[in-house]
């Protein structure tokens, strides 16, 4: 009798110490597990915006590309309205030429009415390349606005690349931790159980041992 009871008390005591354990290490298993959550979805979220990140830099290039494209036609199409600009003005001054040198007045009338017909052609030669000129400064800086968009997404992404390899540690890291704390934490829970157990057990036998 005497020894149930005092194997009671030293059950009870047990229990105590060892629910005091159990709680800490509950509290704990729930801090890292909270702790490892974090760190395993911060490392997927970097990952996503590593791979979100160079979609977009492929999307920017082949609009890079695309600008970059019409703008060379563009130029092209100012730059053979220079040539013809270039011929019309040495046909104007060629035309000038002969005129003031032309035989009869219906020659110079005839040359003059060329002259005005070359120099309407200038005009609109003119204004064409003026057109080009502003379509070109347009598609620069389009260009150069996508370009700095590209070189903020490319900084993004090296940014991003960096910090991987420490979060990967720190979830590695605390992936580990976790698994030790939650052997502990279970090992308590058993122990707990076993004791609860063994006290129930005890506390069952107490009366069956009275006379």
């Amino acid at each position: 009798m005497a020894g149930l009871k005092n194997k009671l008390k030293q059950l009870t005591l047990q229990k105590s110490e060892i629910t005091k354990i159990r709680r800490k290490g509950e509290n704990e298993y729930k801090k890292v597990k909270s702790l490892s959550r974090k760190y395993s979805s911060s490392l997927k979220s970097t990952q996503k915006r590593i791979e979100t990140f160079k979609q977009n830099i492929e999307d920017i290039n082949e609009m890079i590309s695309q600008k970059t494209a019409q703008m060379e036609s563009v130029q092209r199409l100012k730059l053979a309205a220079q040539e013809k600009l270039n011929f019309e003005i040495q046909n104007k001054e060629q035309i000038e030429n002969e005129i003031d040198f032309a035989d009869t007045p219906e020659e110079k009338q005839g040359l003059e009415y060329r002259l005005n017909s070359i120099v309407s052609s200038i005009d609109e030669i003119k204004n064409e390349i003026k057109q080009r000129a502003s379509m070109e400064k347009k598609f620069l800086q389009t260009v150069s606005e996508i370009e700095k968009k590209k070189n903020f997404v490319s900084k993004t992404i090296k940014k991003n690349i960096e910090s991987k390899p420490e979060i990967m540690k720190l979830a590695k890291t605390t992936q580990q931790k976790l698994d030790s704390v939650s052997k502990k934490f279970e090992f308590a829970k058993k122990r707990e159980l076993s004791i609860i157990y063994q006290l129930s057990k005890i506390k069952s036998a107490i009366p069956k041992a009275k006379p």
